[in-house]
């Protein structure tokens, strides 16, 4: 996978998720983080997959009752911003 590829799926994902109410959002998303998750390292991304990893737990420890959906907001948000500054060329682990 390239960056271009990895950053087409992060956002298509992101944009996929709610901004609210974290309880609508399935195992097959957070699958699906955990992919991108797994193609970090080949990129050398350490900031992303640190992101990646945070939001990805976040959500499941919410699906099991445990988060907040402030917790997951402040994780999605942080990663959402790394994704603006990776498409603007000025993420600092690339």
């Amino acid at each position: 996978m390239t960056i271009e590829e990895f950053q087409i799926k992060l956002s298509t994902l992101l944009k996929g998720l709610p901004v609210s109410d974290f309880d609508t959002i399935t195992y097959k998303e957070i699958a699906e983080l955990d992919k991108l998750y797994g193609e970090t390292d080949d990129l050398g991304m350490e900031l992303g997959k640190k992101l990646i990893f945070n939001l990805a737990d976040a959500l499941k420890t919410r699906k099991s009752g445990g988060n907040t959906d402030e917790s997951v907001q402040v994780r999605l948000t942080a990663i959402d911003f790394y994704l603006k500054n990776l498409q603007s060329g000025s993420a600092k682990d690339l």
